[in-house]
């Protein structure tokens, strides 16, 4: 229930959370008084309740404050399937039911085998299993990021689970998100240098990722077997248990299938090969993203591709993301009328779908509903909307965001403080494209500002 409730963002899973690590703790200290009774006390026995302890207490300090859940649900509403993405309902049940049934009979021919060889027993238990997943995640991400880097890409953001390590305003930070702590997925950032990159080297980048877990799960096969007679004999149960993971985990990735918003590896490839709707929008955030380490700006999108993927794309966080794209070349043209128009069809995405917007975006919605729209009360409703998720990361989008909710509503001095923080870090970004929009915002905001005039969107 914790993991449910914390998962899908729910009324009580905070306090669900809290009281499934007071239980956890629990188990602890009675498994630590049962292991004084025992005459022979393993090390595998000690590392899981260690493991146990560590965990329960964790959680409590965790999900202790008030806030805890200020982060929302761990998956995002699910966007309508698109015609083209290569997946269906039915196969993705199918692929989740197979893995199910072939971990379980595997581990039942790993238990099998093992007694035939006379091996130690092997125990698979839970504290065993998430450090099996935790590791295959890990090394699932760094072949993509090996590989993307090899290729000149420039990685941007590497996240395991609630471990979330992000370039923000031109610097790595670190952030530990509490909605994710029962979510053992993983995402790798890369940004290509070069926008035209070949759908080639794009297909490497994503094929390392189940490479890698092709390859460390032959190994911990080879080992597994090799195991009568080794001195790593005691532990071969882990590389069983570590190859039947990381082969499935390398199988079920290379199908195509959707978990949540999510699409797998396999999904992702096929939607290049296929071209269509996908690939076009692939192309139009190749161009984006490349923009925060290329001297591209938002005016050098291609604003025709982006309209025509908008046409595939009518519902979802896609969806908004297209509009707002839209909406900074249109800005960075000049062309504000444009740009007030594609933010409103961004808005009303957003109130058609109601999915779980993250501050950032948040923050994206207030400066363009004042700025643009010249509206104040809708900026308030998103300024709330972002402080309800409280932003650890205060960044240039959040200082232009607040200088322009001030600005809006009639508050020149508050306006004017918080535009000359958002301008100093600005100036301190690095030159790139989108760095320099973010200082030409800037210069625009502090102008209207100065002359106490909304910008005319004519």
């Amino acid at each position: 229930m914790a993991w449910w409730t914390v998962k899908k963002g729910k009324k009580f899973a905070r306090g669900w959370a809290i009281a499934a690590s007071v239980e956890i703790i629990l188990l602890a200290l009675l498994l630590f008084i049962a292991s004084r009774a025992m005459i022979h006390r393993t090390y595998q026995f000690e590392i899981v309740n260690g493991f146990l302890l560590a965990l329960g207490i964790t959680g409590i300090l965790a999900f202790a404050r008030r806030d805890a859940m200020a982060d929302g649900p761990i998956d995002p509403v699910k966007p309508p399937r698109i015609k083209g993405d290569g997946t269906s309902g039915i196969l993705d049940g199918m692929i989740w039911l197979l893995g199910v049934v072939g971990y379980i009979a595997a581990l039942n021919l790993w238990h099998r085998w093992g007694n035939a060889q006379q091996l130690p027993r092997a125990y698979g238990g839970l504290a065993q299993l998430l450090v099996i997943l935790l590791i295959i995640t890990v090394l699932h991400e760094l072949g993509h990021a090996i590989i993307g880097l090899a290729i000149g890409m420039k990685l941007r953001a590497f996240i395991i689970g609630p471990f979330q390590w992000r370039i923000r305003d031109g610097r790595w930070s670190f952030q530990f998100l509490l909605a994710r702590a029962f979510s053992m997925g993983g995402a790798t950032g890369l940004v290509p240098t070069d926008p035209r990159q070949s759908i080639a080297s794009h297909i490497c980048m994503i094929a390392a990722g189940p490479a890698v877990n092709l390859w460390t799960g032959l190994l911990a096969l080879y080992l597994a077997l090799m195991a009568k007679g080794q001195s790593y004999e005691p532990y071969w149960g882990f590389f069983a248990y570590f190859a039947t993971l990381s082969l499935l985990v390398f199988v079920s990735n290379l199908l195509p299938m959707r978990s949540e918003a999510h699409y797998s590896d396999g999904a992702r490839i096929y939607q290049l090969l296929s071209g269509g709707p996908w690939a076009d929008l692939q192309r139009v955030l190749s161009v984006a993203t490349s923009t925060t380490v290329t001297p591209l700006r938002p005016r050098d999108y291609d604003i025709d591709a982006i309209q025509r993927t908008e046409l595939s794309f009518t519902e979802g966080h896609h969806a908004l993301v297209l509009r707002l794209l839209a909406s900074d070349y249109f800005m960075d043209h000049g062309m504000m009328r444009q740009a007030a128009d594609a933010t409103g069809e961004a808005e009303r995405i957003f109130h058609a779908s109601v999915f779980n917007l993250p501050a950032e975006l948040c923050m994206a919605f207030v400066f363009r509903s004042a700025f643009l729209r010249h509206d104040a009360a809708d900026a308030r409703q998103w300024w709330e909307r972002m402080e309800a998720k409280k932003p650890t990361h205060l960044g240039v989008d959040y200082w232009l965001a607040k200088s322009a909710l001030a600005w809006i509503e009639g508050s020149k001095e508050e306006a004017q403080e918080a535009w000359a923080k958002g301008d100093a870090l600005a100036q301190k970004l690095p030159a790139a494209g989108d760095y320099e929009f973010d200082r030409d915002r800037s210069k625009l905001l502090h102008e209207c500002i100065e002359k106490e005039e909304v910008v005319a969107v004519g």
